[in-house]
């Protein structure tokens, strides 16, 4: 064994136990950190991991969703996985799951690694570790002062998809972007498709309502017939016939009132009601097929799979139903999906919106201009007594795209300021005892925390 990786293998471990004792929600990253500063080689050197059952999960929307749902439909076949479930999906993170499935002796101990990837950081992983699945969820719009324009991930992906071998890559039949990928064919790739068939939830395109979306072959304007989610759906290219085609699973019909959904005819519990959730589903259903999972396995996981915290939630406050959806904030297309799930309550109620700025990284931004991607016309019809604009920053350019798409003023509440107090008072104030929140989730934490000092 090569001492370098041997002390880094040992460092890394030790540093993973000591946060479990001492921080336990903290060990996500920062033993992979340590053990690949260590050695740069490290991912490299761990023995026995085979690209075969290799699954790699990058793209925009759902990484998160679809890795826990692959994850959790394997174990419950009966086979072992490792996996970097907390969301650590760069090259540390992947390092520290690593430390978790290996020997002292340098051996990966488990039948599968199953990987979400940050897909910036795919390229990087890549020359380390060679994945024999590699499934793109879609290539959206994200993280703008990091990412630029979808174009520059998409050929990133394109570029990594290019230069392995004996590869299965698992495209979104229904996003662009990802479908285009097909064209790096070459020998060795196998292309593999899933799709979401139009369903209740799905858009039909009106002639007012385009789409901002070249076509990802000859950059002319792409047609949706329909779209199952933002960015998703039927197309095609009147310039050059690009489109979506049949894809290898499609899930047939979703029934969101009794949470179920079908493909070929086989009948599957739909565990959350979001629509990027099917996607995942469909994801799911079509690399168990190729992995030889039975079907009746994967209808038994759907059944008892719980995702990870934090995506929908919701909490009571001074007789306020507070309904929480946890979006991307540099996301336009969750946004949407967002705004669309809440359209489909029909009752009365208060939508409560609370961007704020993005300080991930520099440089810092507010994230206000994607409201301005997104159709807000099905949740204004559906029933709003109050918009609630709230944050010390955001406030004004949120309410602003309200009055855009025809908001009356004595509809919108500002609340110019970041004081929870004050913004769990202007929710009090209005009549309707359902609020549909958006914010942050940190901001929603600090929400659910002072509500729960009453």
């Amino acid at each position: 064994m090569n001492p370098v990786f041997f002390v880094a293998l040992v460092a890394g471990k030790l540093c993973a136990l000591l946060i479990r004792i001492l921080a336990p929600r903290r060990g996500t990253n920062i033993p992979g950190l340590i053990a690949v500063k260590i050695d740069k080689k490290f991912l490299t050197r761990v023995q026995g991991i085979d690209p075969a059952k290799t699954i790699f999960i990058t793209g925009t929307n759902g990484k998160s969703t679809s890795t826990n749902l692959v994850v959790h439909t394997l174990k419950s076949a009966g086979l072992s996985v490792c996996s970097n479930l907390e969301g650590a999906n760069m090259q540390p993170g992947v390092a520290t799951a690593l430390l978790g499935a290996t020997t002292l002796g340098g051996r990966f101990t488990k039948d599968y690694l199953v990987l979400e990837i940050d897909e910036r950081s795919l390229g990087l992983v890549c020359a380390d570790l060679k994945p024999g699945h590699l499934c793109v969820m879609n290539i959206q719009k994200d993280q703008v002062q990091r990412n630029g324009e979808p174009d520059y991930i998409f050929q990133k992906i394109r570029t990594v998809v290019s230069s392995l071998s004996n590869l299965s890559i698992y495209l979104n039949n229904d996003e662009p972007r990802s479908l285009a990928l097909a064209d790096s064919w070459r020998e060795g790739l196998k292309v593999v498709t899933f799709s979401v068939a139009k369903n209740s939830r799905s858009s039909v395109m009106e002639a007012d309502w385009g789409v901002t979306m070249p076509c990802p072959r000859c950059h002319d304007a792409l047609e949706f017939s329909h779209m199952t989610i933002a960015g998703m759906g039927s197309f095609h290219c009147v310039s050059c016939g690009f489109r979506s085609g049949s894809a290898a699973t499609v899930i047939d019909s979703v029934d969101y009132a009794t949470s179920t959904f079908t493909s070929e005819s086989v009948s599957y519990h739909l565990a959350y009601q979001a629509a990027f959730f099917v996607y995942s589903c469909s994801l799911c259903l079509c690399l168990a097929a190729e992995l030889g999972v039975d079907t009746d396995k994967v209808v038994k996981a759907l059944e008892s799979f719980e995702n990870i915290g934090g995506r929908m939630e919701s909490f009571t406050y001074s007789g306020k139903e507070i309904f929480y959806v946890r979006i991307k904030q540099e996301n336009p297309e969750t946004l949407q999906s967002a705004f669309d799930t809440m359209a489909e309550d029909s009752h009365t109620k208060v939508v409560s919106l609370g961007p704020d700025i993005v300080s991930d990284f520099v440089p810092h931004y507010s994230n206000t201009f994607y409201t301005f991607d997104c159709n807000l016309e099905p949740l204004i019809s559906s029933g709003v007594e109050r918009w609630v604009c709230f944050g010390g920053v955001t406030a004004w350019d949120t309410a602003n795209r309200l009055r855009y798409a025809g908001v009356p003023d004595d509809r919108i509440v500002i609340v110019d300021s970041d004081d929870t107090q004050q913004i769990l008072d202007a929710l009090v104030a209005c009549k309707t005892d359902k609020v549909h929140l958006i914010t942050w989730m940190k901001m929603y934490t600090d929400l659910k925390e002072r509500a729960h000092e009453r």
